[in-house]
C-alpha cells in the first residue's frame, strides 16, 4: 500500500476527527496517503481512502507507543523518504517530547523542544510568561501541592465564581477519581476547599490554578491556530469564533462549529508571545474577550494544531501544508493570516442553527451564505461505507445534542 509521496510520509498519532482533519489537508495539498496509529479506530476516521488506521490497545503505554514508531520507521524508510510524525493529542505529544532523542533519528518532529513546552503547559507557569510579557491574561492564583488550608479561598483577590484546573495537563488527565472534571466552576471558598481536597485524594500532587471566572457563552470565546517556523518566526495564523461549543460537560473545550474572522489585535498579541519565546511549529490558543471591558485574553496554549482546525482550511489556509514546506522542503514560509469569514462545522447545519446561542444566529446565517466546510465531508473519500459512517456521526452528535443541550434552548 501506498503512503505519503516521493518525498514524504506523514505518520500521525491518534485517529480522531484530528487525524482526518490532518490527513484531508495533506491530501489536499499533495495528493498523499496518510498512516494513523492509535489505541482504537474511531468512525471518524473509518472506511477512508486517504488515512490507513493501524489500532493497538496497547497504544496507551508510551513505551509501546515509541516501539511501534521504530518499527514503523523500519518499515517505511527503505526508501530514503522524510518520514513526518504528528501527534494530534497531548498524551501522545507528551510521549514524543518525553522520547524525542531516539525518534529524531527517524522522525522529523514538528514540536518545541520539551523545556519549553513544560513552561508553556504547565498552567502556573505559563501564567508567569503572560505577566512577564503584558500578555492579557485571567487573574490567577496558585494552590502549592499539600495539604489544603483550612482558610484556602477566604482572601483571594478577585471574587466568585472562580475557575479551579490542574496546573499540570499531563499528569491530570491519568487520574481517575468520582466527580472528576477537566474545569471546575466553583461557587465559593467552601467548593474550592471540597474541589482541591479531591483533586489531591485523587492522586493530583502539583500546582493548582485558581482563575478569575469570565463569564459568556459562545459569544466571549475564540480560538487561533498558528504555525511558527524553524526558526521561531510565526508564519500563519487564523482566527475563529466559536458559535457553538461541546454541550458535554466532560468534553468542555472542543466546537461544533466555528465562524472564521481576523483580528489585528489578536494577531499582533499571539505573535508577541510566540516570538518571544521562539516558539516552533503548530499552537492552539483559547482566547476569551472579557464582557466587562472587550479586552481579548489568553487563556491557554496547546502545543498542537486543535480538533476544529480545519477552520483554517474553510478561511483559506492549509495550516498542515506548512509543516511539509518548512521542515520537508527547507523553504521560507510566506505570512499568512486569514481573513476570510467562513462556517466550519462538525455537526449537521440545523442542529448548530438551532442550539447555538440567539446572539450568534445571525452570523452563522450570514457566514453560510459565504460558504460551509465539514471536516469529515470530502469530495475524494466518499465510498458507501465511509458515507455511512459519516451518517452515524451526524445522528450520534444530534443526539449528543438532543440529551444535553435543552437548557441551551433559552439561552
Amino acid at each position: 500500500m501506498t503512503y505519503g509521496n516521493a518525498e514524504f510520509v506523514p505518520v500521525i498519532l491518534g485517529t480522531n476527527i484530528n487525524t482526518y482533519n490532518m490527513a484531508r489537508s495533506l491530501h489536499e495539498a499533495f495528493g498523499v496517503r496518510t498512516i494513523a496509529l492509535g489505541r482504537a479506530a474511531l468512525r471518524e476516521t473509518a472506511s477512508s481512502s486517504i488515512v490507513d488506521v493501524r489500532a493497538d490497545a496497547r497504544l496507551g503505554d508510551p513505551e509501546v507507543v515509541v516501539a511501534t514508531l521504530l518499527e514503523l520507521a523500519s518499515e517505511l524508510r527503505a526508501d530514503g523518504r522524510t518520514l513526518l510524525l504528528l501527534p494530534n493529542i497531548e498524551f501522545y505529544a507528551n510521549v514524543v517530547l518525553d522520547h524525542r532523542e531516539v525518534l529524531e533519528e527517524h522522525y522529523v518532529v514538528p514540536l518545541v523542544r520539551k523545556e519549553l513546552a513544560d513552561r508553556l503547559m504547565h498552567k502556573a507557569r505559563f501564567a508567569e510568561l503572560c505577566a512577564e510579557l503584558g500578555i492579557p491574561h485571567p487573574a490567577t492564583e496558585i494552590v502549592p501541592p499539600g495539604p489544603v488550608a483550612e482558610d484556602l479561598g477566604d482572601d483571594l483577590p478577585f471574587p466568585f465564581p472562580v475557575i479551579v484546573k490542574p496546573a499540570n495537563t499531563d499528569i491530570y488527565p491519568r487520574l481517575r477519581f468520582p466527580g472528576k472534571q477537566k474545569v471546575y466552576l466553583v461557587a465559593d471558598a467552601a467548593g474550592l476547599r471540597d474541589v482541591v481536597r479531591r483533586m489531591v485524594d485523587g492522586g493530583y500532587d502539583d500546582d493548582i490554578v485558581v482563575q478569575e471566572y469570565l463569564a459568556g457563552d459562545e459569544s466571549v470565546m475564540q480560538v487561533v491556530n498558528t504555525y511558527s517556523d524553524r526558526h521561531g518566526r510565526m508564519r500563519f495564523s487564523s482566527l475563529g469564533q466559536i458559535v457553538l461549543g461541546e454541550p458535554d460537560p466532560g468534553l468542555v473545550g472542543n466546537y461544533n462549529a466555528i465562524v472564521t474572522t481576523h483580528d489585528d489585535e489578536v494577531t499582533a498579541m499571539v505573535r508577541t508571545l510566540l516570538d518571544s519565546v521562539g516558539y516552533t511549529g503548530p499552537a492552539n490558543l483559547d482566547i476569551m474577550i472579557d464582557a466587562r471591558t472587550g479586552a481579548r485574553t489568553i487563556l491557554e496554549v496547546n502545543l498542537r494544531q486543535g480538533a476544529a482546525s480545519f477552520y483554517t482550511m474553510a478561511a483559506g489556509g492549509n495550516l498542515t501544508r506548512c509543516y511539509v514546506d518548512d521542515l520537508v522542503h527547507g523553504v521560507d514560509l510566506p505570512d499568512v493570516v486569514t481573513r476570510d469569514e467562513r462556517l466550519w462545522l462538525n455537526v449537521p447545519y440545523l442542529v448548530a442553527l438551532r442550539y447555538a446561542p440567539r446572539s450568534l444566529r445571525p452570523l452563522l446565517r450570514t457566514a453560510r451564505r459565504h460558504g460551509v466546510t465539514h471536516t469529515l465531508r470530502y469530495r475524494a473519500d466518499r465510498s458507501p461505507r465511509r458515507l455511512l459512517e459519516l451518517a452515524r456521526i451526524d445522528l450520534r452528535r444530534t443526539l449528543d445534542f438532543v440529551r444535553h443541550g435543552r437548557e441551551r434552548l433559552n439561552r
